[in-house]
């Protein structure tokens, strides 16, 4: 779904002329929460020769991709049958066919058909495909191609002043903490200065409002704090400073070279690893990852970031994370994860918007 979004982001945005449509199955649709305006999100029709006919006749596609899952033949029949440029990535064994269908080599010629390319995710689904008869320059062993990341924005101006003010000081973020959380942050900030006087924690809450009681929390633990929203600039003395103006995480994580990604130590829901790394920022975590599971699977893989699971791990953890090199090189990692698939993204955007500019 990610990846979805992803590509249809970069497509909507790369062409004002084109139009982007989403497809996906009436159950998958109430999860497709994060899709940007002036992309259209229907359902894939049922795959009967009238529905599939109708839907191409309202819709009127010029380019196709395909993002795994099982094929539907009628439909792919009828793009064929209609000329249409068409790629398929992110294709698996388990995934390709629907129930228990076999791979039969008529079935894995018909499947792909349509499609100009085909992107596997792994080896063995190539070699499948190429047994069954595909072609084998039609097929290419990828890789799973997995969602861009997306940088969220900053006022340079205020960035510059940041970085000025505070280039000096060691400092860890804590992101969009839910209200349960804060104690354990304090905890955290109070282990880890104990070894680092100097230490900076900058928090924003979830709660955008609750800036000044997160403030009074942290002045009660004996912390000198400054609070956004009441005008306070970072200032020497300051131990915490409380970011509690609205759309500003863009302009933290620049500023940060260490995330804690609120709402994974408490229920609230976990914020997406991915915008952190994005922009320089290595991630701790708790173990609460819902709804980015596979995100910080694949943060943790590439040991971009750390787990811990309490408040005592997370001064632990802050204490000896905070080092430059041991941040750089998390940050670094978790870079290369992040866009392994930037090449083969610009080159699926660009084979689309060509592909509709021909036809147009």
């Amino acid at each position: 779904m990610n990846t979805t979004i992803s590509l249809a982001t970069r497509l909507h945005e790369h062409s004002d002329a084109m139009d982007v449509l989403i497809t996906a199955g009436a159950e998958i649709l109430p999860l497709l929460t994060q899709v940007p305006d002036g992309v259209n999100l229907v359902a894939i029709p049922p795959d009967t020769l009238v529905k599939v006919r109708a839907f191409l006749e309202q819709w009127s596609p010029q380019h196709l991709i395909w993002n795994g899952g099982p094929v539907r033949p009628v439909l792919l029949r009828c793009i064929e049958e209609i000329g249409l440029g068409a790629t398929m990535i992110n294709a698996r064994n388990s995934t390709l066919f629907a129930g228990k269908s076999r791979w039969l080599p008529r079935a894995s010629r018909t499947a792909v058909l349509p499609f100009t390319s085909v992107l596997t995710a792994d080896g063995a689904t190539a070699t499948r495909l190429i047994r069954g008869g595909v072609p084998r320059e039609k097929v290419v062993a990828i890789g799973p191609i997995l969602e861009e990341p997306t940088t969220l924005r900053h006022d340079s101006n205020e960035l510059t002043v940041l970085i000025e003010a505070l280039s000096t000081r060691p400092l860890w973020f804590a992101a969009s903490v839910t209200t349960p959380e804060v104690v354990h942050i304090v905890a955290g900030h109070l282990a880890a200065s104990r070894k680092n006087h100097r230490l900076l924690l900058i928090i924003t809450p979830r709660d955008i409002d609750s800036g000044p009681r997160v403030a009074q929390v942290l002045r009660e633990a004996g912390f000198k704090v400054g609070v956004r929203s009441q005008g306070d600039d970072p200032e020497p003395e300051h131990q915490a400073y409380v970011a509690d103006l609205d759309d500003e995480l863009g302009l933290w994580y620049r500023v940060a070279p260490l995330t804690f990604t609120g709402g994974t130590l408490s229920a609230g829901g976990a914020i997406s690893p991915i915008e952190p790394i994005a922009l320089g920022s290595a991630v701790i975590h708790g173990p609460r990852k819902a709804p980015h599971v596979g995100r910080f699977a694949r943060l943790a893989q590439a040991q971009a970031s750390r787990e811990i699971r309490s408040a005592a791990e997370l001064g632990i953890a802050v204490g000896v994370l905070i080092s430059p090199e041991q941040t750089a090189r998390m940050a670094l990692a978790g870079w290369s994860e992040i866009t392994q698939n930037a090449e083969t993204i610009n080159q699926l955007v660009m084979d689309a918007v060509q592909s509709t500019e021909v036809t147009r």
